[in-house]
């Protein structure tokens, strides 16, 4: 009996370690504000498969986040949650297009594939952005700070 309460106490102490490392090492400090100065836009597309596919053999991804910005800036990751499930990308350094009222024009990045999504979905959008506007070709050691766009609901892509 004594044995089986100090396996249970050494799979309690594991787990807990665990998750306190996986916390420890997930953890991003960047500010996160709802103040975009910027103006980005974005939403959650969904293509499904086969839209635009030419041959039955090709594959597109399933859902895109569909961004511009009324102000030059670019962004260097994205966090999307429907609550349940997220997608997090950080480390790229990709250039918005700007809000153009007579030649709407967007930015298009792929989504992971395995996301449990479907049209109607809401989703909140966060972009981790630079903290102020940056003239010229920047670097990783730009501040940056996480923009939280709010909720958006999925749209089914025509």
């Amino acid at each position: 009996m004594k044995i089986l309460h100090l396996i249970i106490i050494a799979i309690a102490c594991t787990i807990t370690a665990s998750s306190m490392i996986w916390y420890f090492a997930s953890y991003d400090p960047t500010l996160v504000t709802t103040e975009n100065d910027f103006g980005i836009n974005a939403l959650v597309i969904h293509r499904p498969a086969g839209l635009g596919c030419p041959t039955t053999d090709c594959h597109f991804p399933d859902y895109y986040l569909k961004i511009n910005s009324n102000s030059k800036t670019f962004i260097t990751g994205y966090n999307i949650c429907d609550g349940n499930s997220c997608t997090k990308k950080d480390g790229l350094l990709i250039p918005l297009p700007l809000v153009d009222i007579l030649h709407p024009n967007y930015q298009e990045l792929p989504l992971p594939d395995n996301l449990p999504w479907k049209d109607g979905d809401f989703v909140d959008i966060k972009v981790k952005a630079p903290s102020t506007l940056i003239m010229g070709i920047t670097n990783s050691s730009i501040p940056t700070i996480w923009i939280d766009l709010g909720k958006s609901e999925i749209v089914r892509s025509s």
